[in-house]
């Protein structure tokens, strides 16, 4: 599982299954559920993160997997 934020496009992807996604389904405004060609979800979408979302901190807990830092871009002030 991966969490990716873009934040050229304010969008915060959490990577269920690493595979292509073959459609989506918009559950609610802006959030958009991406499913793969056997009907598996495989990604959550949330777009216009940095006003739905929390953004200052990501908490993982009771997670049973390795948890890793892959990239941290600078914070703007």
């Amino acid at each position: 599982m991966n969490i990716v934020y873009f934040p050229d496009t304010d969008i915060l992807y959490f990577e269920l299954i690493p595979e292509e996604a073959t459609g989506g389904w918009e559950v609610a405004p802006g959030v958009v559920v991406n499913y793969a060609e056997d009907g598996r979800t495989v990604g959550i979408e949330i777009e216009q993160a940095s006003k739905s979302a929390n953004m200052e901190s990501l908490k993982v807990g009771n997670f049973p997997g390795l948890v890793e830092i892959i990239d941290r871009l600078p914070r703007a002030h």
